[in-house]
């Protein structure tokens, strides 16, 4: 068994000849098997199997790879795409294809370089070193040299379907090789957007696709009727631009030189521009991924109405694809807001009306184009966004440009939107719940892993960022207020409060080592946890919602599963009394407007506002 385990019985493998190479693979509308690529073929145009539109055309060209070589190559690619695999080898995509195909040129060109220009099989331990060493040298990221070195280990796991040349060694046997210091990626990496960046930005996207666009799609209609008439040399009009002028400066002369400015834009540059701010509103807002907006359709969104026929949440359709059993995407729908409705219903506006695809080029000689705009072209346009505000902003001395990070512009990227929309989720009271359901993630943990963990420093960064609003909020509680406090737990927190300032010596006007307070609540920590609603002083005998592990091994609260009206650790300050009382007043006008509510929506809210008015009662604290 041993054996046979390490020289597995090799699977008969088709090599050579005319066969199709995307044979069995989907292929994308239009394009039939006939016309595709052969295994003699010198290159391999592999546009027909991609199936999500926004994916760049692409090629596996055998011409550039050495030519001892190109024999093992082929028979590899042809195995990956169509091929019969080895056991337990999934089918790679198509994408992924082309990463090791790069690659795979990397590592036979270093090979055909070598002394007496080895075979595969003759590649031994010190010759994956070298390689190793090699990689280090040209590859600095240690992703990037994890990627090249999965691409020459397929050589090994498919040598039992390679009938021809194939490593006969194992790359993992040599000590430098697959060596990574980077721990296992069970989280996203990717850079947040800051915060800095990201509030400014957001607000001149708002600002351009709600008073910009007007005049942005005036004009480009403009130019679009003339173009259908065929009359040579007639120029786009310029946009006039006035409904947004007299918001932007409060400054009178500046306002003149707006207008006056106004000849000076291109209409295809304003039009991008408005995709732009588009596409960043959507990403950002939704947490679609690029592959998934790039699949927005006209007709996309739907507006869910209340009782009176107003629009209260709206949700869009496109198709998903990561994790999905069909690679030709599988229907999926996101909850999103207004803003974010407004931007698809531009969207909509800046493609001709014949056009169903909402991602696609302006510019009418890149219109032939049949798929989305590529993910490179994407972030080259939400970049060109910024570049244009800080232009903008620099011609006409406006104060609300975007910030430098580190002394240069921010470089945007499409994932970073997810990402950063995560994080901001993430962070508020039963934010994980709603991340999870939002992101179309399977489980709760997924979309904390997605988020971000210790390694990309989001779960540090978060701990970090509560744990000190919270030493703020006890060291406030702890001076000011102790004996204010109201509730079945008052008592119990006035004492861990005069606890925690006797061992500690804090005051409130203490806060500025945030480093050291962090130390102290690690030690003394009084287990009272400040909240908006009720100020939970934790005991887990009487804790209604279930205890979970928190930092320093102890249990700890989980504040979207506490029943504040309910449970007997909790404490009142002022504020929670307030927060409370205007909760009731909310539902209370709810429950007076009209059209009225059904009964059972009505019923609830009604038990809702009365328990809030007897739990204040029997507190003493009703207002």
């Amino acid at each position: 068994m041993a054996a046979a385990l390490t020289n597995p019985t090799p699977v008969p493998q088709e090599s050579g000849g005319s066969r199709f190479v995307l044979a069995g693979r989907p292929l994308a509308p239009g394009h039939r098997l006939e016309d595709t690529a052969r295994y003699e073929d010198p290159t391999w145009l592999l546009a027909p199997a991609l199936l999500q539109r926004q994916q760049a055309a692409t090629r596996l060209d055998f011409t550039r790879a050495p030519e001892p070589f190109v024999c093992a190559l082929k028979d590899l690619f042809a195995v990956m795409l169509s091929g019969t695999l080895p056991p337990h080898e999934p089918r790679p995509k198509m994408m992924s294809i082309r990463r090791h195909f790069t690659e795979q040129l990397r590592f036979t060109h270093w090979v055909a370089a070598r002394p007496g220009q080895p075979r595969l099989a003759d590649l031994t331990l010190d010759d994956f070193a070298a390689y190793a060493l090699h990689l280090h040298t040209v590859l600095p990221g240690e992703a990037s040299r994890e990627v090249a070195q999965s691409a020459v280990r397929l050589l090994y796991r498919y040598r039992t379907v390679l009938p021809g040349d194939h490593l006969t060694v194992n790359p993992l046997d040599c000590e430098e090789w697959g060596n990574s210091t980077r721990r296992a990626r069970a989280e996203n990496t990717t850079h947040r957007i800051p915060e800095h960046v990201m509030g400014p930005l957001l607000a001149w996207c708002l600002r351009i696709i709600d008073e910009l666009a007007p005049d942005i799609l005036t004009t480009l209609d403009a130019y679009r009727a003339h173009e259908a008439t065929g009359r040579p040399g007639w120029q786009a009009p310029r946009p006039q631009l006035s409904t947004v002028w007299p918001h932007l400066s409060a400054d009178e002369p500046a306002r003149h030189q707006h207008k006056s400015a106004r000849s000076r834009f291109n209409t295809f540059e304003l039009a991008r521009l408005l995709q732009g701010a588009c596409y960043i509103l959507i990403a950002y807002l939704s947490g679609m991924r690029d592959s998934e907006i790039k699949h927005l359709r006209r007709g996309s969104t739907h507006a869910l109405l209340d009782g009176s026929g107003h629009p209260y949440r709206w949700t869009i359709t496109s198709l998903a694809f990561k994790g999905e059993s069909d690679p030709a995407g599988t229907i999926a729908t996101w909850i999103i807001g207004a803003p974010a409705a407004r931007a698809v219903a531009v969207l909509e506006l800046l493609q001709p009306p014949d056009t169903d695809l909402l991602l696609r080029s302006l510019y009418p000689a890149e219109r032939i184009r049949a798929g989305a705009m590529t993910l490179r072209s994407s972030n080259e346009l939400i970049n060109r966004v910024i570049t244009w505000i800080n232009a903008y902003c620099h011609q006409y001395r406006l104060p609300d440009s975007i910030p430098e990070v580190n002394g240069e512009p921010w470089n945007l990227t499409a994932r970073q939107f997810r990402r950063t929309l995560a994080w901001y989720i993430a962070r508020r009271p039963g934010g994980v719940i709603a991340g999870a359901v939002q992101y179309r993630h399977l489980g709760i943990q997924m979309f904390e892993g997605y988020a971000g963990t210790s390694d990309s420093g989001f779960r540090a960064e978060v701990e970090a960022e509560q744990s000190m609003q919270r030493g703020e909020h006890l060291l406030t509680l702890t001076t000011d207020h102790q004996h204010d406090l109201s509730g079945p737990a008052a008592r119990e927190a006035a004492a861990r409060l005069a606890d925690f300032h006797h061992r500690t010596g804090f005051t409130g006007s203490v806060v500025t080592d945030p480093a050291r307070l962090r130390r102290v609540l690690a030690r003394h920590d009084p287990e009272v946890y400040p909240g908006t609603y009720v100020t939970c002083v934790f005991n887990p005998d009487k804790a209604l919602c279930r205890p979970r592990s928190a930092p320093g091994g102890r249990a700890g609260p989980v504040p979207h599963e506490c029943q504040p009206l309910e449970c007997r650790n909790v404490a009142l300050t002022a504020d929670n009394t307030s927060t409370l009382a205007a909760e009731a007043d909310r539902i209370d006008d709810r429950l007076r407007a009209r059209p009225v509510l059904p009964p059972l929506l009505y019923a609830g809210l009604t038990r809702r506002r009365d328990a809030i008015h007897a739990f204040l009662t029997a507190n003493g604290t009703a207002q």
